[in-house]
């Protein structure tokens, strides 16, 4: 298979030795054309790792953020013509398998589709159910401060939990950990919405992408693993966070490219 894919991965804070894992397996991944990474923590470290590897560092000496950071990878994509997919991929994902050719071809036999994401696991081997259902205020916010038995069913149809995860679907929102991206359609939104720093921003792409008259996937006969720390379900900054960008999301116009 052809190399046609580049990777932007966005880091803040992450010690290397938790990267090596992956970065190993992106070396290794015979679709990659590159790899690029967005440094929010500003880690000499970091840098050392990524350019040792033959790779793109980049960092402007201070947090700017999910989508911000991609958005600073997005724009260099151009120097890899040969590259028309992009794969937003988080610190913490791994796989037994590599998920790309099942998510490229996929891509290749499905032209509306613009983005694709696996199946998402657990390390202890639990499902996470990160393809979602389109969200409101109620199922957001109550899902994060209402006892979940109170909106049990309306959460399961959120979540899409009666998926069979059995053979693709196009879907409302897909996550933004491993989101396999044609780069065009990347262009054509001008990419993430950088009025979000953290939370629902890949929920706001897939909606911006929709609105172009794509649609977004998940393909479940490709798998990853996921760490998921879910920090917003503590109290604090990513809480605060999450609910800022919940409110723009509800609130506030989406830009159109």
């Amino acid at each position: 298979m052809n190399r046609r894919v580049t990777v932007g991965v966005v880091v803040y804070k992450t010690p290397i030795c938790e990267l090596s894992a992956l970065f190993d397996q992106l070396q290794h991944t015979p679709e990659v054309v590159q790899v690029l990474v967005f440094d929010n923590g500003v880690s000499a470290a970091l840098r050392a790792e990524v350019v040792r590897r033959g790779w793109v560092y980049r960092t402007e000496g201070r947090n700017l953020g999910f989508g911000s950071g991609h958005n600073r990878l997005i724009a260099l994509l151009g120097d890899y013509p040969e590259a028309d997919l992009h794969l937003l991929c988080n610190p913490d994902i791994g796989w037994e398998e590599n998920p790309l050719p099942k998510l490229i071809d996929y891509l290749d036999t499905n032209d509306r589709v613009c983005a694709v994401m696996p199946d998402v696991f657990s390390p202890d081997g639990s499902r996470q159910y990160l393809a979602k259902n389109t969200p409101t205020p109620l199922i957001l916010f109550g899902r994060r401060f209402l006892p979940r038995h109170w909106l049990a069913t309306q959460i399961d149809q959120y979540e899409l939990r009666n998926l069979a995860f059995d053979q693709p679907m196009v879907v409302p929102i897909i996550s933004g950990c491993f989101m396999l991206l044609k780069t065009a359609a990347l262009y054509a939104v001008s990419g993430f919405d950088e009025r979000y720093f953290l939370y629902l921003e890949d929920y706001d792409l897939c909606r911006r992408l929709q609105m172009k008259g794509y649609e977004v996937a998940i393909e479940p006969r490709a798998a990853i693993l996921h760490g998921h720390r879910r920090s917003s379900y503590s109290w604090g900054r990513p809480l605060w966070w999450h609910i800022r960008s919940a409110l723009r999301y509800f609130l506030c116009q989406p830009h159109r490219s």
